[in-house]
Protein backbone atom coordinates (compact mmCIF):
# COMPACT_ATOMS: atom_id res chain seq x y z
CA UNK A 1 0.00 0.00 0.00
CA UNK A 2 2.94 2.20 0.54
CA UNK A 3 4.68 1.16 -2.41
CA UNK A 4 1.57 2.37 -4.42
CA UNK A 5 1.09 5.63 -2.61
CA UNK A 6 4.80 6.52 -3.23
CA UNK A 7 4.12 5.64 -6.80
CA UNK A 8 1.60 8.00 -7.43
CA UNK A 9 3.27 10.26 -5.32
CA UNK A 10 6.43 10.86 -7.30
CA UNK A 11 4.74 10.33 -10.73
CA UNK A 12 1.95 12.97 -9.65
CA UNK A 13 5.62 15.41 -8.78
CA UNK A 14 6.87 14.03 -12.41
CA UNK A 15 3.83 15.70 -13.99
CA UNK A 16 3.73 18.85 -12.46
CA UNK A 17 7.53 18.79 -13.30
CA UNK A 18 6.55 18.61 -16.83
CA UNK A 19 3.74 20.76 -16.86
CA UNK A 20 5.56 23.73 -15.42
CA UNK A 21 8.35 23.34 -17.92
CA UNK A 22 5.48 24.12 -20.69
CA UNK A 23 4.47 27.50 -18.97
CA UNK A 24 7.55 30.28 -20.41
CA UNK A 25 6.37 28.72 -23.82
CA UNK A 26 2.74 29.52 -23.49
CA UNK A 27 3.86 33.03 -21.72
CA UNK A 28 6.40 33.84 -24.73
CA UNK A 29 2.97 33.11 -27.04
CA UNK A 30 0.94 34.63 -25.09
CA UNK A 31 3.07 38.00 -24.45
CA UNK A 32 4.05 38.39 -27.80
CA UNK A 33 0.23 38.34 -29.29
CA UNK A 34 -0.90 40.82 -26.61
CA UNK A 35 1.81 42.98 -27.81
CA UNK A 36 0.93 43.04 -31.54
CA UNK A 37 -2.87 43.50 -30.80
CA UNK A 38 -1.98 46.66 -28.92
CA UNK A 39 0.07 47.48 -31.41
CA UNK A 40 -2.74 47.07 -33.80
CA UNK A 41 -4.96 49.18 -31.86
CA UNK A 42 -2.65 51.86 -31.63
CA UNK A 43 -1.65 52.28 -35.42
CA UNK A 44 -5.56 52.05 -36.30
CA UNK A 45 -6.12 55.32 -34.64
CA UNK A 46 -5.69 58.76 -37.16
CA UNK A 47 -2.81 60.08 -35.38
CA UNK A 48 -0.81 57.07 -36.49
CA UNK A 49 -1.29 57.74 -40.30
CA UNK A 50 -0.19 60.61 -42.08
CA UNK A 51 -2.79 61.18 -44.66
CA UNK A 52 -0.66 59.60 -47.52
CA UNK A 53 -1.53 56.76 -49.36
CA UNK A 54 -0.37 53.08 -49.14
CA UNK A 55 1.92 53.55 -52.17
CA UNK A 56 2.60 55.84 -54.48
CA UNK A 57 1.11 53.82 -57.37
CA UNK A 58 -2.14 52.98 -55.03
CA UNK A 59 -1.16 48.96 -55.68
CA UNK A 60 -2.28 47.63 -52.67
CA UNK A 61 -5.34 45.50 -50.88
CA UNK A 62 -6.80 46.04 -48.01
CA UNK A 63 -9.89 44.83 -45.30
CA UNK A 64 -11.30 45.57 -42.30
CA UNK A 65 -13.17 48.35 -40.30
CA UNK A 66 -10.83 51.58 -39.76
CA UNK A 67 -11.57 54.42 -37.92
CA UNK A 68 -11.81 57.90 -40.19
CA UNK A 69 -8.62 58.36 -41.13
CA UNK A 70 -7.06 55.71 -39.57
CA UNK A 71 -5.34 52.71 -41.42
CA UNK A 72 -7.83 49.87 -41.61
CA UNK A 73 -7.53 46.40 -39.94
CA UNK A 74 -5.66 44.75 -42.59
CA UNK A 75 -3.09 47.15 -42.77
CA UNK A 76 -2.45 47.57 -39.07
CA UNK A 77 -2.38 43.94 -38.26
CA UNK A 78 0.35 42.88 -40.82
CA UNK A 79 2.40 45.97 -39.85
CA UNK A 80 2.06 45.16 -35.68
CA UNK A 81 2.92 41.88 -36.67
CA UNK A 82 6.12 42.35 -38.65
CA UNK A 83 7.50 44.75 -36.66
CA UNK A 84 7.06 42.89 -33.41
CA UNK A 85 8.00 39.45 -34.94
CA UNK A 86 10.98 42.03 -36.42
CA UNK A 87 10.26 41.08 -40.28
CA UNK A 88 10.40 43.89 -42.05
CA UNK A 89 7.79 42.69 -44.65
CA UNK A 90 5.38 45.60 -44.92
CA UNK A 91 1.73 46.48 -46.92
CA UNK A 92 2.18 50.31 -46.59
CA UNK A 93 5.27 52.32 -47.36
CA UNK A 94 6.98 53.40 -43.69
CA UNK A 95 8.36 56.22 -45.10
CA UNK A 96 5.44 57.63 -46.46
CA UNK A 97 2.37 56.08 -45.05
CA UNK A 98 2.94 56.20 -40.90
CA UNK A 99 3.22 59.70 -39.03
CA UNK A 100 5.77 60.62 -36.93
CA UNK A 101 3.75 59.12 -34.07
CA UNK A 102 3.49 56.19 -35.85
CA UNK A 103 6.99 55.60 -36.62
CA UNK A 104 7.47 55.43 -33.04
CA UNK A 105 5.21 53.05 -32.11
CA UNK A 106 6.72 50.83 -34.89
CA UNK A 107 10.49 51.28 -33.61
CA UNK A 108 8.90 50.76 -29.69
CA UNK A 109 7.42 47.32 -31.35
CA UNK A 110 10.55 46.32 -33.01
CA UNK A 111 12.64 46.49 -29.53
CA UNK A 112 10.22 44.78 -27.77
CA UNK A 113 10.23 41.98 -30.67
CA UNK A 114 13.67 42.04 -30.69
CA UNK A 115 14.49 42.34 -27.19
CA UNK A 116 12.33 40.10 -26.43
CA UNK A 117 9.05 40.44 -24.56
CA UNK A 118 9.63 38.42 -21.96
CA UNK A 119 12.74 40.46 -21.20
CA UNK A 120 10.87 43.62 -21.12
CA UNK A 121 8.38 41.87 -18.80
CA UNK A 122 11.06 40.78 -16.64
CA UNK A 123 12.46 44.55 -16.58
CA UNK A 124 9.06 46.23 -15.36
CA UNK A 125 8.48 43.59 -12.88
CA UNK A 126 12.11 44.73 -11.38
CA UNK A 127 11.26 48.37 -11.36
CA UNK A 128 7.78 47.78 -9.57
CA UNK A 129 8.54 44.47 -7.58
CA UNK A 130 12.52 45.08 -7.38
CA UNK A 131 12.29 41.47 -7.59
CA UNK A 132 11.49 38.14 -9.68
CA UNK A 133 9.66 35.14 -8.25
CA UNK A 134 10.82 31.60 -9.78
CA UNK A 135 8.40 31.98 -12.37
CA UNK A 136 9.73 34.62 -13.32
CA UNK A 137 13.09 33.73 -13.40
CA UNK A 138 12.07 30.07 -15.52
CA UNK A 139 10.37 32.56 -18.23
CA UNK A 140 13.06 34.91 -18.78
CA UNK A 141 15.57 32.22 -19.06
CA UNK A 142 13.55 30.74 -21.74
CA UNK A 143 13.46 33.30 -23.53
CA UNK A 144 17.29 34.71 -22.54
CA UNK A 145 18.95 31.28 -23.40
CA UNK A 146 20.38 31.60 -20.30
CA UNK A 147 21.75 28.25 -19.12
CA UNK A 148 20.91 29.07 -15.22
CA UNK A 149 18.64 30.77 -13.61
CA UNK A 150 21.04 32.09 -10.64
CA UNK A 151 21.49 35.38 -13.07
CA UNK A 152 18.54 35.80 -14.84
CA UNK A 153 17.86 39.03 -13.01
CA UNK A 154 20.97 40.73 -14.05
CA UNK A 155 20.91 39.16 -17.69
CA UNK A 156 17.67 40.56 -18.31
CA UNK A 157 19.34 44.20 -17.18
CA UNK A 158 22.73 43.79 -19.18
CA UNK A 159 20.90 42.69 -22.61
CA UNK A 160 19.00 45.60 -22.16
CA UNK A 161 21.64 47.74 -21.21
CA UNK A 162 23.82 46.18 -23.56
CA UNK A 163 21.24 46.53 -26.34
CA UNK A 164 20.63 50.18 -26.15
CA UNK A 165 24.40 51.05 -25.91
CA UNK A 166 25.11 49.46 -29.39
CA UNK A 167 22.14 50.92 -31.13
CA UNK A 168 23.12 54.24 -29.56
CA UNK A 169 26.65 54.59 -30.33
CA UNK A 170 26.16 53.11 -33.78
CA UNK A 171 23.32 55.67 -34.92
CA UNK A 172 26.61 58.33 -34.45
CA UNK A 173 27.83 57.59 -38.03
CA UNK A 174 24.53 57.43 -39.71
CA UNK A 175 23.46 60.83 -38.08
CA UNK A 176 26.91 62.50 -39.47
CA UNK A 177 25.95 60.89 -43.07
CA UNK A 178 22.61 61.96 -43.07
CA UNK A 179 23.38 65.89 -41.74
CA UNK A 180 26.22 65.69 -44.35
CA UNK A 181 23.55 64.60 -46.95
CA UNK A 182 21.62 67.64 -46.57
CA UNK A 183 18.60 66.12 -44.12
CA UNK A 184 18.09 68.84 -41.36
CA UNK A 185 18.90 67.98 -37.59
CA UNK A 186 16.04 66.50 -36.31
CA UNK A 187 15.04 64.77 -39.16
CA UNK A 188 18.48 62.98 -39.28
CA UNK A 189 18.23 62.46 -35.76
CA UNK A 190 15.25 60.59 -35.76
CA UNK A 191 15.73 58.57 -39.12
CA UNK A 192 19.16 57.26 -37.61
CA UNK A 193 17.70 56.13 -34.56
CA UNK A 194 15.01 54.22 -36.43
CA UNK A 195 17.25 52.86 -38.43
CA UNK A 196 19.47 51.82 -35.58
CA UNK A 197 16.63 50.06 -34.02
CA UNK A 198 15.42 48.66 -36.90
CA UNK A 199 19.13 47.13 -37.58
CA UNK A 200 20.22 45.96 -34.08
CA UNK A 201 16.43 44.40 -33.80
CA UNK A 202 17.20 42.51 -37.51
CA UNK A 203 13.55 44.17 -38.42
CA UNK A 204 14.30 45.53 -41.72
CA UNK A 205 12.10 48.80 -41.28
CA UNK A 206 13.33 51.61 -43.29
CA UNK A 207 12.69 54.90 -42.98
CA UNK A 208 13.28 55.20 -46.90
CA UNK A 209 10.67 54.23 -49.58
CA UNK A 210 13.75 52.13 -51.34
CA UNK A 211 14.98 50.60 -47.80
CA UNK A 212 18.57 51.69 -48.29
CA UNK A 213 19.58 51.45 -51.95
CA UNK A 214 19.95 55.24 -51.90
CA UNK A 215 22.53 54.69 -49.21
CA UNK A 216 23.99 51.68 -50.76
CA UNK A 217 27.69 53.38 -51.64
CA UNK A 218 28.10 55.43 -48.27
CA UNK A 219 30.31 53.04 -45.87
CA UNK A 220 29.04 55.79 -42.76
CA UNK A 221 25.62 53.95 -43.32
CA UNK A 222 26.46 50.54 -44.55
CA UNK A 223 28.98 49.72 -42.16
CA UNK A 224 26.47 50.52 -39.03
CA UNK A 225 24.20 49.15 -40.01
CA UNK A 226 26.03 45.58 -41.23
CA UNK A 227 27.62 45.59 -37.67
CA UNK A 228 24.00 46.01 -35.74
CA UNK A 229 22.85 43.51 -37.67
CA UNK A 230 25.51 40.99 -36.92
CA UNK A 231 25.94 42.04 -33.25
CA UNK A 232 21.56 41.41 -32.83
CA UNK A 233 21.92 38.68 -35.00
CA UNK A 234 24.94 36.71 -32.24
CA UNK A 235 22.55 36.13 -29.74
CA UNK A 236 22.84 37.35 -26.34
CA UNK A 237 24.22 34.34 -24.52
CA UNK A 238 27.40 34.91 -27.09
CA UNK A 239 27.90 38.62 -26.99
CA UNK A 240 27.76 38.03 -22.50
CA UNK A 241 30.13 35.13 -22.93
CA UNK A 242 32.10 37.77 -25.06
CA UNK A 243 31.92 40.51 -22.56
CA UNK A 244 32.80 37.78 -19.56
CA UNK A 245 36.16 36.53 -21.74
CA UNK A 246 36.99 40.44 -22.23
CA UNK A 247 36.52 41.35 -18.74
CA UNK A 248 38.97 38.48 -17.76
CA UNK A 249 41.51 39.75 -20.53
CA UNK A 250 43.19 35.86 -19.98
CA UNK A 251 43.71 33.44 -23.59
CA UNK A 252 42.00 31.17 -21.04
CA UNK A 253 38.69 32.77 -21.69
CA UNK A 254 39.17 32.35 -24.81
CA UNK A 255 39.83 28.61 -25.08
CA UNK A 256 37.06 28.28 -22.77
CA UNK A 257 34.06 29.53 -24.85
CA UNK A 258 31.06 27.33 -24.88
CA UNK A 259 30.17 24.96 -27.66
CA UNK A 260 27.06 27.21 -28.54
CA UNK A 261 29.27 30.56 -28.78
CA UNK A 262 31.82 28.91 -31.05
CA UNK A 263 29.51 26.92 -33.24
CA UNK A 264 27.33 30.83 -33.82
CA UNK A 265 30.91 32.65 -34.26
CA UNK A 266 32.10 29.90 -36.87
CA UNK A 267 29.11 29.90 -38.53
CA UNK A 268 28.23 34.00 -38.69
CA UNK A 269 31.83 34.48 -40.07
CA UNK A 270 31.71 31.52 -42.78
CA UNK A 271 27.97 32.08 -44.07
CA UNK A 272 29.01 35.50 -44.45
CA UNK A 273 32.34 35.20 -46.44
CA UNK A 274 29.90 32.00 -48.63
CA UNK A 275 27.52 34.83 -48.93
CA UNK A 276 29.83 38.00 -50.05
CA UNK A 277 31.55 36.02 -52.89
CA UNK A 278 28.51 34.14 -53.90
CA UNK A 279 26.21 37.30 -55.08
CA UNK A 280 29.28 39.23 -55.91
CA UNK A 281 29.86 36.39 -58.50
CA UNK A 282 26.21 36.13 -59.51
CA UNK A 283 25.29 39.44 -59.60
CA UNK A 284 28.89 41.23 -60.35
CA UNK A 285 28.26 42.49 -63.85
CA UNK A 286 24.27 42.42 -63.68
CA UNK A 287 23.56 46.03 -65.15
CA UNK A 288 20.01 46.24 -63.56
CA UNK A 289 21.90 45.31 -59.72
CA UNK A 290 25.70 45.96 -59.40
CA UNK A 291 26.39 46.88 -63.24
CA UNK A 292 26.78 50.73 -63.09
CA UNK A 293 29.20 50.81 -60.11
CA UNK A 294 32.86 50.90 -59.47
CA UNK A 295 34.69 48.14 -57.71
CA UNK A 296 34.96 49.06 -54.06
CA UNK A 297 31.14 50.19 -54.20
CA UNK A 298 30.26 46.37 -55.44
CA UNK A 299 32.29 45.05 -52.29
CA UNK A 300 30.24 47.14 -50.35
CA UNK A 301 27.10 46.31 -51.59
CA UNK A 302 27.52 42.39 -52.12
CA UNK A 303 28.94 42.43 -48.46
CA UNK A 304 25.65 43.92 -47.35
CA UNK A 305 23.71 42.03 -49.11
CA UNK A 306 25.42 38.77 -47.88
CA UNK A 307 25.14 40.13 -43.99
CA UNK A 308 21.09 41.70 -44.33
CA UNK A 309 19.06 38.22 -45.14
CA UNK A 310 20.60 36.85 -42.10
CA UNK A 311 17.71 38.03 -40.88
CA UNK A 312 17.56 41.89 -40.89
CA UNK A 313 15.65 42.71 -44.34
CA UNK A 314 17.51 45.90 -45.63
CA UNK A 315 18.31 45.72 -49.20
CA UNK A 316 21.30 48.20 -51.10
CA UNK A 317 20.14 46.56 -54.55
CA UNK A 318 16.78 45.98 -56.01
CA UNK A 319 15.63 42.38 -55.39
CA UNK A 320 13.22 41.97 -58.65
CA UNK A 321 16.52 42.60 -60.27
CA UNK A 322 18.33 39.62 -58.99
CA UNK A 323 18.58 36.91 -60.52
CA UNK A 324 16.93 33.66 -59.86
CA UNK A 325 19.79 31.92 -58.47
CA UNK A 326 20.77 34.78 -56.38
CA UNK A 327 16.81 34.27 -55.49
CA UNK A 328 18.03 30.82 -54.41
CA UNK A 329 21.19 31.67 -52.30
CA UNK A 330 19.62 34.29 -50.57
CA UNK A 331 16.42 31.78 -49.71
CA UNK A 332 19.54 29.56 -48.02
CA UNK A 333 20.68 32.17 -45.86
CA UNK A 334 16.78 33.44 -45.00
CA UNK A 335 16.10 29.79 -43.89
CA UNK A 336 19.04 29.29 -41.37
CA UNK A 337 19.05 32.49 -40.14
CA UNK A 338 21.53 33.44 -37.22
CA UNK A 339 22.05 32.91 -33.73
CA UNK A 340 19.98 31.43 -30.79
CA UNK A 341 18.16 33.78 -28.65
CA UNK A 342 19.18 36.83 -30.32
CA UNK A 343 17.01 39.39 -32.53
CA UNK A 344 17.45 37.07 -35.51
CA UNK A 345 14.91 34.39 -36.67
CA UNK A 346 15.62 31.29 -39.11
CA UNK A 347 16.78 27.73 -37.83
CA UNK A 348 19.78 29.02 -36.36
CA UNK A 349 22.75 28.55 -37.30
CA UNK A 350 23.84 25.98 -34.62
CA UNK A 351 20.85 23.74 -36.04
CA UNK A 352 21.94 23.80 -39.42
CA UNK A 353 25.96 22.78 -38.01
CA UNK A 354 24.30 20.22 -35.57
CA UNK A 355 22.39 18.86 -38.91
CA UNK A 356 24.99 18.73 -41.59
CA UNK A 357 27.55 16.88 -38.89
CA UNK A 358 24.90 14.28 -37.53
CA UNK A 359 24.82 13.39 -41.36
CA UNK A 360 28.17 13.65 -41.90
CA UNK A 361 28.55 11.46 -38.38
CA UNK A 362 26.01 9.12 -40.14
CA UNK A 363 27.76 8.82 -43.22
CA UNK A 364 30.99 7.73 -41.69
CA UNK A 365 29.49 5.25 -39.26
CA UNK A 366 30.40 7.18 -36.12
CA UNK A 367 28.68 6.68 -33.20
CA UNK A 368 28.62 10.09 -31.82
CA UNK A 369 28.38 13.67 -33.02
CA UNK A 370 31.85 15.55 -32.28
CA UNK A 371 32.24 19.27 -32.45
CA UNK A 372 35.02 21.68 -32.15
CA UNK A 373 36.04 19.02 -29.60
CA UNK A 374 32.85 18.25 -27.98
CA UNK A 375 30.27 15.67 -28.31
CA UNK A 376 26.83 16.61 -28.90
CA UNK A 377 23.88 15.58 -26.79
CA UNK A 378 21.24 12.91 -28.34
CA UNK A 379 18.83 15.57 -26.98
CA UNK A 380 20.22 18.06 -29.22
CA UNK A 381 19.83 15.80 -32.40
CA UNK A 382 16.31 15.37 -31.83
CA UNK A 383 15.61 19.02 -30.82
CA UNK A 384 17.66 19.86 -34.46
CA UNK A 385 15.65 17.56 -36.67
CA UNK A 386 12.41 18.64 -34.79
CA UNK A 387 13.08 22.20 -35.63
CA UNK A 388 14.15 21.64 -39.06
CA UNK A 389 11.01 19.05 -40.19
CA UNK A 390 8.49 21.76 -38.49
CA UNK A 391 9.74 24.53 -40.32
CA UNK A 392 10.44 22.45 -43.72
CA UNK A 393 6.16 21.57 -43.12
CA UNK A 394 5.03 24.91 -42.08
CA UNK A 395 7.28 26.43 -45.32
CA UNK A 396 5.71 23.46 -47.40
CA UNK A 397 1.85 24.39 -46.33
CA UNK A 398 2.11 27.97 -46.56
CA UNK A 399 4.01 27.92 -50.23
CA UNK A 400 0.81 25.36 -51.49
CA UNK A 401 -1.85 27.70 -49.53
CA UNK A 402 -0.31 31.11 -51.06
CA UNK A 403 0.09 29.66 -54.91
CA UNK A 404 -3.21 28.50 -55.02
CA UNK A 405 -4.55 31.94 -53.42
CA UNK A 406 -2.31 33.77 -55.83
CA UNK A 407 -1.20 34.20 -59.58
CA UNK A 408 2.42 34.47 -58.92
CA UNK A 409 5.19 32.30 -60.01
CA UNK A 410 6.74 29.62 -57.69
CA UNK A 411 9.54 31.47 -57.05
CA UNK A 412 8.51 34.56 -56.09
CA UNK A 413 5.70 32.93 -53.44
CA UNK A 414 8.76 30.80 -52.50
CA UNK A 415 10.93 33.78 -51.94
CA UNK A 416 8.24 35.84 -50.00
CA UNK A 417 8.09 32.83 -47.30
CA UNK A 418 10.99 31.90 -46.44
CA UNK A 419 11.31 35.74 -45.60
CA UNK A 420 8.24 36.05 -43.20
CA UNK A 421 9.33 32.41 -41.74
CA UNK A 422 13.08 33.48 -41.15
CA UNK A 423 11.72 36.83 -39.97
CA UNK A 424 13.28 38.69 -42.67
CA UNK A 425 11.77 41.03 -44.48
CA UNK A 426 13.02 40.99 -48.06
CA UNK A 427 10.30 40.62 -50.71
CA UNK A 428 10.64 40.62 -54.86
CA UNK A 429 7.84 43.38 -54.30
CA UNK A 430 4.34 41.36 -54.26
CA UNK A 431 3.54 41.58 -50.44
CA UNK A 432 1.30 44.40 -51.06
CA UNK A 433 -0.92 42.55 -53.66
CA UNK A 434 -1.39 39.86 -52.19
CA UNK A 435 -5.05 38.98 -51.09
CA UNK A 436 -5.58 39.40 -47.47
CA UNK A 437 -6.19 35.71 -46.74
CA UNK A 438 -2.43 35.21 -48.60
CA UNK A 439 -1.42 37.90 -46.31
CA UNK A 440 -2.78 36.45 -43.03
CA UNK A 441 -0.89 33.31 -43.87
CA UNK A 442 2.49 35.55 -43.77
CA UNK A 443 1.01 36.97 -40.47
CA UNK A 444 1.19 33.33 -38.94
CA UNK A 445 4.85 32.64 -40.48
CA UNK A 446 6.22 35.49 -39.12
CA UNK A 447 4.71 34.49 -35.43
CA UNK A 448 5.52 30.85 -35.48
CA UNK A 449 9.71 32.36 -37.10
CA UNK A 450 9.55 34.89 -33.93
CA UNK A 451 8.39 32.49 -31.31
CA UNK A 452 10.11 29.49 -32.70
CA UNK A 453 8.19 26.41 -34.23
CA UNK A 454 9.18 24.37 -31.03
CA UNK A 455 8.05 26.82 -28.66
CA UNK A 456 4.83 27.42 -30.27
CA UNK A 457 4.42 23.08 -30.50
CA UNK A 458 5.11 23.06 -26.73
CA UNK A 459 2.72 26.09 -26.10
CA UNK A 460 0.07 23.84 -27.65
CA UNK A 461 0.43 20.98 -26.46
CA UNK A 462 -2.21 19.70 -24.43
CA UNK A 463 -0.67 18.13 -21.79
CA UNK A 464 3.47 16.94 -21.46
CA UNK A 465 4.06 13.28 -22.69
CA UNK A 466 4.21 11.29 -18.67
CA UNK A 467 4.53 7.78 -19.81
CA UNK A 468 6.94 5.98 -17.29
CA UNK A 469 7.41 2.57 -20.12
CA UNK A 470 8.94 1.70 -22.95
CA UNK A 471 7.86 -0.51 -26.24
CA UNK A 472 10.24 -3.11 -27.46
CA UNK A 473 12.97 -1.36 -30.28
CA UNK A 474 12.76 -2.19 -33.81
CA UNK A 475 14.64 -1.02 -36.14
CA UNK A 476 12.74 -0.18 -39.78
CA UNK A 477 14.82 0.46 -42.80
CA UNK A 478 15.37 3.77 -43.76
CA UNK A 479 16.69 4.70 -46.87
Amino acid sequence: MNTDSSEASSERRERKRLSNEFQPARASVVALALVIFVGTVILMLPMSRSGAPLWENGEAITAGPSLPGGAPLSVAVFTATSATCVTGLIVADTATYWSTFGQIVLAVLMEIGGLGTMTFGALMALVVAKRLNLRQRIAIASATGSVTLRDVRGVARRIVRYGFAFQGLLAIPIFIDLIRSGEPFHRALGHSVFLSVSAFNNAGFSIYTDSLMSKATSPLVIIPISLLIIIGGLGFPVLLEIRRSITKRTTSALIHWSLNTRLVLFATAFLILFGWICIGFLEWNNEHTLGGMNGAEKLLVTFFTAVSPRTAGFNTMDISQQSDVTWFVTEFFMFIGAGPAGTAGGVKVTTALVLFFMVLTEIRAGRSVHLFGARVGRSVHRQATTVLVLAFSLLIVATILILGLTPYTLDRVLFEVVSAMGTVGLSTGITQTLPISAQLILCILMFFGRVGPVTIAAALAVKPDTRLWELPKERPLIG
